[in-house]
């Protein structure tokens, strides 16, 4: 039944947010509203929700990092992505992220309800389960806030630029195992990796900078080592 369906409504917009939510509720759906990154993250981790309706705009935090975030943690969660932007690699980078679907505003609210009875079917099958969204992950020393984009090492704050902020949250979620250089581009930078080379040298100059940030001893990593010919390692 709809009725036990939940579905998180994050969009800035009051406006906006409670004509999208109105919607849902009178078509049977339980709807919680979020109107910014960290009410957004507080309901995550303390709900469970069949779908999430996410703005890229937000006031405090981007839609992508939170919809990066969901993905790191969440590998199931339907989330359907709705925004006024409408340029073609702003989507494909929404869906390389890990969104279900794309739904550009202004839309008809018939459109967003076929959408969103289509998605919620489909997370049906099988009874997937999902899990709670955490806005701070731990991993060894060192702790992620994505909503502040802050780092600290034992209890430390390390400030550091965002592309470093994203290398680390994505070690942080993938501790202890081989990542191939390849990979690291595509999940980070959020698009194809190009040449071997070129990516290679890119990473090289980001992760060399990046140990001098969390190392002890930049010259000999503890945490982030080096594959020979394959990529990095986060050890934790």
């Amino acid at each position: 039944m709809k009725g036990d369906k939940a579905i998180l409504v994050v969009e800035d917009s009051e406006r906006l947010n409670d004509f999208i939510s109105s919607q849902l509720q009178k078509n049977g759906y339980t709807v919680t509203q979020a109107f910014n990154g960290k009410q957004a993250f507080k309901n995550l981790q303390n709900g469970y929700f069949d779908l999430v309706i996410l703005d890229i705009k937000l006031g405090d935090i981007d839609g992508l990092q939170i919809l990066k975030t969901i993905r790191a943690q969440d590998k199931i969660l339907p989330v359907m992505i709705i925004s006024s932007i409408s340029d073609d690699e702003t989507k494909i980078e929404g869906f390389r992220i890990g969104c279900d679907d794309y739904l550009t505003k202004p839309f008809y609210a018939n459109d967003m309800l076929m959408r969103v009875e289509r998605m919620i079917a489909r997370s049906e099958i099988g009874g997937l389960q999902h899990v709670p969204v955490k806005q701070v992950m731990t991993a060894g020393p060192f702790e992620a806030d994505v909503a502040s984009q802050t780092i600290r090492k034992n209890g430390t704050i390390i400030p550091m630029r965002k592309k470093y902020f994203d290398i680390m949250v994505y070690f942080m979620n993938n501790p202890n195992v081989v990542i191939p250089f390849k990979t690291l581009y595509e999940q980070v930078w959020n698009k194809e990796a190009p040449d071997q080379n070129v990516v290679e040298s890119n990473l090289y100059v980001n992760i060399r900078n990046l140990r001098m940030l969390v190392e002890d001893d930049a010259s000999s990593p503890s945490f982030i080592q080096s594959v020979r010919d394959t990529g990095y390692i986060f050890i934790v």
